[in-house]
């Protein structure tokens, strides 16, 4: 008997967004639970909402710098803006 279960996965593309908005949603999710021990005020559980907020914290910076970093290297080099280009002798110079 064959077991067929449904597996979701996105393109590769788009692997790395799906990571920051996780990352973005575990964030909220910390940042609520911070809230939360704060108007309880029992000092472990406030402790605790500080330690997972400061890991969501770096996870969401690391999915994000991965993204960018795929950002980066997928862009193709475009020409530079006229005010860096060389200018060609005897041509006017241009005024900003």
């Amino acid at each position: 008997m064959t077991v067929r279960t449904a597996v979701t996965t996105a393109p590769a593309p788009d692997r790395l967004q799906a990571a920051v908005n996780d990352a973005a949603k575990r964030l909220y999710d910390a940042e609520t639970a911070l809230h939360i021990a704060r108007q309880t005020g029992v000092g472990s559980w406030i402790s605790a909402a500080y330690d997972r907020l400061h890991e969501a914290v770096a996870g969401h910076l690391a999915a994000v710098d991965a993204l960018e970093g795929r950002n980066r290297r997928s862009r193709r080099p475009t020409r530079a803006p006229a005010r860096l280009r060389p200018r060609e002798p005897g041509a006017a110079r241009r005024r900003p």
